[in-house]
């Protein structure tokens, strides 16, 4: 059976972690080092979360010299907020 793209999202996120990083990212683009700080993992680690929301078009990335910047990808949790609001409407009668 095809994984639908939301399927990656909501992978995405059930982690604690990588719930943290999209609130963290929220204001403004981070770079991982900044990212990591808030956390008791490894900037590594924090990279392999950020992938996973990458992926999952949660989140983008530039390059800014020798470093990446993330950020939200608003659209992309606009499309699952409403998805989820649909939901909670409840059958029409």
């Amino acid at each position: 059976m095809a994984r639908h793209p939301k399927d990656d999202a909501f992978s995405a996120l059930a982690d604690p972690t990588r719930r943290r990083l999209l609130e963290l990212l929220g204001p403004s683009e981070r770079s991982v080092s900044v990212l990591a700080a808030s956390f008791r993992v490894t900037s590594s680690a924090i990279s392999q979360h950020l992938r996973v929301l990458r992926d999952a078009g949660l989140v983008r990335a530039r390059a800014a010299g020798r470093s990446r910047l993330y950020r939200v990808e608003p659209a992309r949790l606009r499309e699952i907020s409403a998805w989820a609001a649909r939901l909670g409407r409840g059958p029409r009668s």
